[in-house]
């Protein structure tokens, strides 16, 4: 293969001994060049900076840095040989995927994929196209058909994952308790739920209510269970004291 046929690739990590391994493995693909930094020449204030024009063809990052190199390469997209970004992340949540799209990122791999899957993304966003892992693929898609919620049954359903009862949100919205009710309902069928409960498992699994993009060293493993805990015993007690009203 050419030179010219080859794709360089930077691999852009906070953890210099994934920027190692990454880098390492992908050598082993001959159309594959890969720039290793040591000295971490490209640090800027904040994270890093984005490659130096058609010095870099794909930039492969995490989530933390990979989104705002996104951002900074689509503010320079109107000029030539600006490097496309690929991002290989654990976060897979319905949010987190749709934000770092909206933002620029053009390839998002889930750890977990093999090698092959990963110098494929990498391809395949450097000829031009956008490229979703299919585990990804298949968050965004399960989200297709669900009509998205109002304004007001967000922050009804903030509320209902902080553990307050139907009387309580009603009095910090201003609004009647039947209201709250109304929109709950709306709610539970637009996310297919059928309880409080279930209504929070959904917002952890599909990343909902976000206001910023989760960091990759922000999303402990026991997260979603220590939510769903915490969220369980207050539904308990909102429930009893609904019954009691």
């Amino acid at each position: 293969m050419s030179t010219i046929d080859r794709i360089r690739v930077r691999v852009a990590h906070d953890d210099p001994i994934a920027v190692a391994g990454l880098s390492t493995a992908l050598c082993r693909y001959h159309d594959l060049d890969v720039d290793v930094l040591d000295d971490r020449s490209d640090a800027a204030p904040g994270g890093l900076r984005l490659p130096g024009r058609r010095s870099v063809d794909v930039v492969l990052a995490d989530y933390a840095n990979g989104v705002p190199l996104a951002m900074q390469a689509a503010r320079e997209s109107i000029a030539p040989g600006v490097p496309k970004i690929v991002i290989l992340t654990a976060i897979d949540r319905e949010w987190e995927i749709r934000s770092a799209l909206a933002r620029g990122v053009r390839g998002y791999l889930l750890v977990g994929c093999t090698l092959d899957e990963l110098a494929d993304g990498l391809r395949a966003v450097h000829r031009g196209a956008r490229h979703l892992s299919p585990r990804a693929a298949a968050r965004l898609a399960e989200s297709i058909s669900i009509e998205p919620l109002t304004a007001r049954e967000e922050q009804v359903l903030r509320l209902v994952v902080e553990g307050l009862c139907n009387k309580a949100i009603g009095g910090r919205l201003g609004i009647a308790v039947g209201t709250v009710k109304s929109h709950l309902k709306s709610t539970f069928e637009k996310l297919h739920v059928r309880s409080r409960t279930q209504a929070v498992a959904v917002v952890e699994r599909r990343g909902l209510l976000r206001e910023h993009p989760q960091s990759e060293a922000g999303r402990a493993p026991h997260a979603a269970a220590v939510l769903m805990t915490r969220h369980a015993a207050a539904a308990h007690a909102a429930n009893r004291a609904e019954l009691a009203a």
